[in-house]
Protein backbone atom coordinates (compact mmCIF):
# COMPACT_ATOMS: atom_id res chain seq x y z
CA UNK A 1 0.00 0.00 0.00
CA UNK A 2 1.40 3.38 -0.92
CA UNK A 3 1.48 6.17 1.58
CA UNK A 4 -0.78 9.09 0.99
CA UNK A 5 1.40 11.99 -0.07
CA UNK A 6 -0.60 14.33 2.17
CA UNK A 7 0.10 12.27 5.30
CA UNK A 8 3.46 12.69 6.98
CA UNK A 9 5.46 9.71 8.21
CA UNK A 10 4.88 10.64 11.85
CA UNK A 11 1.14 10.01 11.48
CA UNK A 12 1.83 6.33 10.75
CA UNK A 13 3.81 5.86 13.98
CA UNK A 14 5.97 2.76 14.44
CA UNK A 15 4.32 0.98 11.50
CA UNK A 16 5.65 3.65 9.15
CA UNK A 17 9.16 3.22 10.51
CA UNK A 18 9.13 -0.49 9.65
CA UNK A 19 8.46 0.34 6.01
CA UNK A 20 4.82 -0.63 5.80
CA UNK A 21 1.95 1.76 6.21
CA UNK A 22 -1.14 0.71 8.16
CA UNK A 23 -4.61 0.96 6.74
CA UNK A 24 -5.46 3.71 9.23
CA UNK A 25 -3.90 6.62 11.05
CA UNK A 26 -4.84 8.12 14.40
CA UNK A 27 -4.73 11.59 15.82
CA UNK A 28 -2.60 10.32 18.71
CA UNK A 29 0.87 10.46 17.21
CA UNK A 30 3.10 7.65 18.52
CA UNK A 31 1.25 7.36 21.80
CA UNK A 32 -1.93 6.29 23.43
CA UNK A 33 -4.70 8.86 23.44
CA UNK A 34 -5.43 10.25 26.87
CA UNK A 35 -8.84 11.29 28.07
CA UNK A 36 -9.05 14.92 29.07
CA UNK A 37 -10.76 15.98 32.31
CA UNK A 38 -13.36 17.84 30.25
CA UNK A 39 -14.23 14.64 28.36
CA UNK A 40 -14.46 12.68 31.61
CA UNK A 41 -16.72 15.35 33.07
CA UNK A 42 -19.00 15.27 30.02
CA UNK A 43 -19.10 11.47 30.15
CA UNK A 44 -19.98 11.58 33.85
CA UNK A 45 -22.80 14.05 33.16
CA UNK A 46 -24.11 11.84 30.37
CA UNK A 47 -24.04 8.69 32.53
CA UNK A 48 -25.77 10.55 35.37
CA UNK A 49 -28.46 11.73 32.97
CA UNK A 50 -28.95 8.21 31.60
CA UNK A 51 -29.13 6.67 35.07
CA UNK A 52 -31.57 9.37 36.16
CA UNK A 53 -33.91 8.56 33.30
CA UNK A 54 -34.50 5.08 34.71
CA UNK A 55 -37.60 5.91 36.69
CA UNK A 56 -40.58 3.78 37.63
CA UNK A 57 -41.89 3.81 34.09
CA UNK A 58 -38.57 2.83 32.46
CA UNK A 59 -39.63 -0.75 31.68
CA UNK A 60 -42.88 0.49 30.18
CA UNK A 61 -41.02 3.00 27.99
CA UNK A 62 -38.63 0.25 26.85
CA UNK A 63 -41.54 -1.98 25.93
CA UNK A 64 -43.26 0.88 24.06
CA UNK A 65 -40.04 1.67 22.17
CA UNK A 66 -39.62 -1.98 21.22
CA UNK A 67 -43.22 -2.23 20.08
CA UNK A 68 -42.95 1.01 18.07
CA UNK A 69 -39.71 -0.22 16.51
CA UNK A 70 -41.46 -3.42 15.45
CA UNK A 71 -44.64 -1.79 14.15
CA UNK A 72 -43.18 1.26 12.37
CA UNK A 73 -41.58 -0.60 9.43
CA UNK A 74 -44.67 -2.79 9.09
CA UNK A 75 -47.27 -0.02 9.37
CA UNK A 76 -49.56 -1.08 6.49
CA UNK A 77 -49.43 -4.74 7.49
CA UNK A 78 -50.21 -3.79 11.09
CA UNK A 79 -53.23 -1.75 9.96
CA UNK A 80 -54.53 -4.68 7.89
CA UNK A 81 -54.12 -7.10 10.80
CA UNK A 82 -55.87 -4.69 13.21
CA UNK A 83 -58.75 -4.21 10.77
CA UNK A 84 -59.12 -7.99 10.34
CA UNK A 85 -59.16 -8.47 14.11
CA UNK A 86 -61.79 -5.73 14.51
CA UNK A 87 -63.84 -7.29 11.72
CA UNK A 88 -63.73 -10.75 13.27
CA UNK A 89 -64.57 -9.38 16.73
CA UNK A 90 -67.50 -7.35 15.35
CA UNK A 91 -68.88 -10.49 13.64
CA UNK A 92 -68.62 -12.50 16.85
CA UNK A 93 -70.11 -9.87 19.18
Amino acid sequence: MQRNRHTNSQAFGPAGQRGRAPFWATAAIDGSPDTSPLELSALGDHVSHCNGSRGRMFALRCAADTLAGFIAPRFVTTLVVVMIVFGVVSLIV
